[in-house]
């Protein structure tokens, strides 16, 4: 069984858009999904995502910090950071937290399905 893609966004609506979109593009995968940072590493420290799409402001804790607690408990997960702030600080602070991929929201349709797409080709641990 492969290794399920945890999707990490506070708007039930982009959250279930995301979803869709996924099931009908990576069917194989299992898809989890989590509203907040504290709810995404609990669910990633249980099912050991290989990839996790998260938006960064979210409540409780930042997907920034979310990313650096789950890259400590399971480095190989890739995380791919969704969000609606395309400037240099938030992708050096992404980066510096282990997000493998910076995808701004306003280019989701462009750039989210090729990142998911080279990650999940290179999942040798899901297969």
């Amino acid at each position: 069984m492969k290794q399920p893609i945890l999707i990490v966004e506070d708007h039930a609506g982009l959250r279930k858009s995301l979803r869709e979109w996924l099931e009908l593009s990576f069917a194989r995968y299992p898809l989890l999904e989590a509203a907040s940072g504290e709810e995404a590493i609990a669910i990633a420290q249980a099912a050991s995502p290989c990839l996790v799409i998260m938006d960064i402001g979210l409540p409780g804790i930042t997907g920034i910090e979310a990313t650096e607690s789950i890259k400590k408990a399971i480095p190989s997960t890739k995380v791919v950071m969704l969000t609606i702030f395309d400037d240099d600080d938030y992708r050096s602070h992404a980066a510096a937290a282990g997000a493998f991929a910076y995808v701004p929201k306003r280019k989701i349709k462009t750039e989210l399905m090729p990142v998911v797409r080279r990650i999940l080709e290179e999942d040798k641990g899901g297969t």
